[in-house]
């Protein structure tokens, strides 16, 4: 049996699905920019890969997409979407060091108005990233959240 040879477009997807796997939870834009497929490309493909369920995607209210590896579970996406946001990935990461840790002492580490943290705060917990027992937040799942933060390439 004769193999065919690796098309173009083959190599593209496969570019998209290593970019992926190297970085879940990865933007249009940011894969984009790591493969330096023009706009149209990487459309194409990644509705190809999409369909044919190579990859996971999120979609978050119309506007921020992000491709996951089939590998990744639906817990694991909700926690790494936070890990690639900037102020939430801060509190995490504050987290990981002091837990449990009061909100004084959150908002004075990362540097932002109370309403900011108060907001951001909420986000991480509607998501089951963090409770909050006697006004002390404290991650829920400290080694999950380690290892995705090692996976993750911001």
């Amino acid at each position: 049996m004769k193999s065919r040879p690796i098309s173009r477009r083959d190599t593209n997807k496969n570019l998209l699905l290593k970019c992926i796997k190297n970085s879940p939870g990865i933007r249009y834009r940011e894969l984009m920019k790591a493969t330096g497929f023009p706009n149209g490309v990487a459309q194409y493909h990644l509705k190809i890969l999409e369909k044919s369920k190579r990859v996971k995607v999120s979609r978050h209210y119309g506007k921020t997409t992000r491709y996951y590896p089939l590998s990744t579970s639906a817990k694991e996406s909700r926690i790494i979407e936070h890990i690639r946001h900037t102020t939430r990935r801060k509190i995490i990461l504050f987290l990981l060091q002091h837990d449990p840790s009061l909100f004084a002492d959150i908002k004075r580490n990362i540097r932002r108005v109370p309403s900011t943290v108060s907001w951001h705060l909420s986000r991480l917990k509607e998501s089951g990233v963090i409770s909050i027992n006697h006004q002390a937040y404290r991650l829920r799942n400290r080694s999950l959240v380690i290892n995705l933060m090692k996976k993750v390439k911001t």
